[in-house]
């Protein structure tokens, strides 16, 4: 792994191994959601080099469309977490942390994020 990446899953709360990601998910959406409903989890692989421009190219635009599109506004972005699959270990993410990591690397603000990249 790259040092983005190294940044990145420092941000996370709890991992499993990647051959249980299916339970581990299922649990993290129990925990992380309310008595009413299960939390929302975004789905990425990691790719082994070049970690920075593919969050900051391909994911953060995708990301906060994705999270403005269901009602999960940035910053706080609730009810969402990432499962990232980074070789063959599962590390979940609060979206809010990931957003904030992203806004910061990218120098965007969360009003220029929804701007650019929100649903229009």
């Amino acid at each position: 792994m790259d040092a983005a990446a190294d940044d990145l899953l420092r941000l996370a709360f709890d991992h499993a191994p990647a051959i249980e990601a299916n339970e581990a998910i299922a649990r993290v959406r129990t925990q992380q959601g309310d008595e009413f409903t299960n939390a929302t989890s975004y789905e990425l692989v990691l790719p082994a080099e070049g970690v920075r421009p593919f969050l900051l190219d391909n994911t953060l635009p995708r990301l906060v469309n994705y999270l403005e599109s269901r009602g999960a506004k940035l910053p706080r972005c609730g009810g969402v977490f990432l499962s990232i699959f980074a070789g063959d270990t599962l590390h979940f993410l609060h979206a809010r942390d990931v957003v904030e990591l992203l806004s910061q690397w990218s120098g965007l603000s969360m009003a220029e994020l929804k701007e650019r990249y929100g649903p229009q």
